[in-house]
């Protein structure tokens, strides 16, 4: 009877251990604000995809006229609005997809699919219409929009940080 009064708490003391864990690296992979992954789950997720050779499509975007809305309204809103942008992402995307907040107004989603140009196009329209529908925050219509680049992998480019760069400079192209 002690043996197994032992054991059980043994086991709950794993579990609780395992939870706490488990707490510790969503925190470590989650961007605090947004609540979207972190860019440090961002390289983690390109590496894993680049080493088992699984296709993706990584969209690369900003928010357009994101800093008069700071300079504007203050950093309170600006926090807002990016959370809300967040939100709009995330519905953007299936779930085993995943999105990303790299810094600042910047955003990254990786699609886990195979190469196809119509799907593309629908995502990258899907993207910019949510975010360039106004944002109602604390009784203040804001409008941004999006500057939004993609590569696919393997089919753009052999490495995820050439399909990452690559990415990135669609979005600066369009931006331009």
């Amino acid at each position: 009877m002690d043996l197994r009064f032992v054991l059980a708490e043994q086991e709950e003391a794993f579990h609780r251990e395992s939870t706490e864990r488990q707490k510790m690296e969503d925190l470590a992979n989650t961007d605090g604000l947004t609540g979207l992954y972190n860019e440090r789950y961002f390289n983690s997720i390109l590496h894993k995809k680049e080493l088992q050779k699984l296709p993706f499509i990584l969209f690369y975007l900003d928010l357009d006229h994101f800093k008069p809305v700071n300079d504007t309204y203050g950093h309170d809103m600006g926090d807002k609005l990016l959370k809300e942008a967040a939100n709009r992402l995330q519905s953007c995307i299936r779930s085993n997809d995943y999105a990303f907040r790299i810094g600042g107004d910047e955003f990254s989603l990786v699609v886990c699919t195979e190469f196809d140009e119509s799907l593309c196009c629908r995502i990258k329209e899907q993207i910019q219409n949510r975010l360039c529908a106004p944002f109602d925050i604390d009784g203040k219509t804001l409008y941004v929009g999006s500057s939004c680049g993609y590569a696919a992998y393997p089919n753009d480019a052999s490495t995820a940080n050439e399909i990452r760069i690559l990415a990135d400079q669609r979005m600066y192209a369009e931006k331009e």
